[in-house]
């Protein structure tokens, strides 16, 4: 939470969305020769960058505000951001028929990222997230990203930074009996 008690749904950074801008441009860069790539990845890459920065030092790469869609989360500005790109030429869509079936729409990079808004530790969680995300599918990353953090939302609701300190793993049957008598000494309920 911020100093205040609220939420952090966005993180103002130097260079505003002109950092998620380049950032798209850096990992479709990337990502050319993925054999599988397309927007689901994209997002789920900035996603896992985000939140894990967030998680480790408590300051994302981008700042921007992501939300919850049905392949998972992905930031509420990327259809604008993907259209302005597209219309001054610095992205493409390619539009290629999987064997699964799925159509993927690979943002192809056509102009090059400038990434001097962004410091070495910002790049380094966007590498490992591609790296994480490489040999996935699109159905296998948005499957990953709906943890707890995804669950907690209402469809199209704002995913708090916060989230990144949710975790998916299961608590351990005396953890829960431990935290369940704390809980009841405090007077917690559950809804």
């Amino acid at each position: 939470m911020s100093e205040r008690g609220t939420l952090s749904f966005r993180i103002e950074l130097p260079g505003g969305q002109a950092r998620l801008r380049e950032l798209v441009l850096h990992v479709c860069t990337r990502c050319g020769d993925a054999e599988r790539f397309g927007k689901v990845k994209l997002n789920k890459i900035l996603w896992r960058a985000d939140f894990k920065a967030f998680a480790e030092r408590r300051l994302p790469v981008t700042g921007r505000t992501y939300q919850k869609l049905a392949a998972g989360p992905a930031p509420l500005e990327m259809p604008l951001v993907l259209a302005e790109l597209e219309a001054e030429g610095s992205i493409a869509f390619s539009r290629r028929e999987m064997a699964d079936g799925y159509i993927e729409l690979r943002p192809i990079a056509k102009a090059a990222p400038s990434l001097r808004a962004f410091s070495p530790d910002d790049i380094d969680y966007v590498e490992e997230a591609i790296r994480f995300y490489w040999s996935m599918s699109a159905t296998q990353a948005s499957d990953l990203s709906h943890g707890v953090a995804w669950r907690s939302r209402k469809f199209l609701d704002p995913i708090p930074y916060e989230a990144a300190f949710l975790s998916d793993v299961r608590m351990a049957a005396e953890e829960r009996l431990r935290f369940g008598a704390m809980a009841a000494a405090k007077g917690w309920t559950t809804l």
